[in-house]
């Protein structure tokens, strides 16, 4: 098995919400907007582990577009402060 960290610099914290944060419903979301980018992150930390299987299968997808099979045997994201 290999362990593979990834580091995101920049994401779009509003399509992660609509596309994790179904499950809180799409006023929850809108309401989101509103907020900081730090909070932002760490809803989008909330729902990137609560929907860690869906998150991983987007991860097979997407190697699977460039020819690469792999099977993703979890996921888990969390919010790393820099210096």
């Amino acid at each position: 098995m290999i362990e593979l960290k990834l580091y995101v610099s920049e994401i779009d914290y509003d399509a992660v919400l609509r596309q994790f944060g179904g499950a809180v419903g799409g006023a929850a979301v809108i309401a989101a907007k509103a907020l900081p980018d730090s909070a932002k992150e760490d809803f989008a930390v909330k729902y990137l582990n609560g929907s860690s299987e869906k998150l991983a299968q987007m991860l097979e997808d997407a190697a699977a577009a460039k020819g690469i099979r792999l099977k993703v045997s979890g996921a888990q994201a969390a919010a790393v402060k820099q210096p």
